[in-house]
């Protein structure tokens, strides 16, 4: 039966919910032996935005809105940006090594800061309005968001308001080419900046608690 406009829809939220717990499910047991089939969850997505007539425009993929947000947001990026890069040199704690793979790295940083986005945006945030969630839905987007980055406190701590203001600036432009090349060019630069004891070399779920404990949890193995 089609839902009526304005009516809450309760589908919208059991499918955020189920892909959620795939995203945990990927994170915590399949990635281990499996790094891959993250594509499944986003073809999944992909499906989801088919079905219900979502378009690339509609997702945020439109070149006007791009305009549009790029002249607002860029300067503000590029400022952080230049914070962080003179932060990271008067601490003298720039990466050489990610430093030299700058070419190679940040294009990577980029893409998956785009996927990330699409995921955050164009999906949790769009099927929590769709459930009704109003003006909540930004926030329960950013906690879904947060959630994603345990047990990495480091992560966590720079997606709360990072993942708050990227959800509250979809809803004023609509554009994740330029909230995913920012979230790509600023994931950079803190890996660049913030040295490995702190960032948990931005390792998520038992990956970082190897890292940190040297051992990886065996109810996972």
């Amino acid at each position: 039966m089609r839902q009526e406009p304005g009516t809450p829809d309760r589908a919208a939220l059991i499918e955020a919910l189920s892909v959620f717990g795939l995203i945990l499910l990927y994170i915590w047991r399949v990635r281990l032996f499996h790094p891959w089939r993250w594509l499944w969850i986003a073809a999944l997505v992909g499906v989801s935005h088919w079905v219900r007539g979502e378009s690339p425009a509609a997702l945020g993929l439109g070149l006007r809105e791009a305009r549009a947000a790029l002249r607002r947001v860029a300067p503000w990026v590029l400022l952080l940006a230049a914070l962080l890069v003179a932060g990271g040199a008067w601490y003298g704690t720039i990466n050489p090594v990610v430093l030299r793979r700058t070419p190679g790295s940040l294009p990577v940083y980029v893409v998956w800061g785009l996927v990330q986005q699409w995921m955050l945006n164009a999906y949790f945030l769009n099927r929590l309005r769709q459930a009704g969630c109003g003006r909540k839905a930004p926030a329960l987007a950013t906690a879904l968001f947060v959630l994603a980055h345990l047990p990495n406190w480091f992560l966590m701590a720079v997606t709360l308001p990072g993942g708050y203001l990227a959800a509250r600036l979809y809803l004023a432009y609509r554009s994740l080419w330029v909230l995913g090349c920012a979230h790509g060019l600023i994931g950079f630069l803190l890996n660049l900046v913030v040295p490995d004891d702190i960032s948990g070399r931005f390792l998520v779920g038992p990956r970082y608690i190897l890292h940190r404990y040297g051992t990886y949890p065996e109810a996972l193995l």
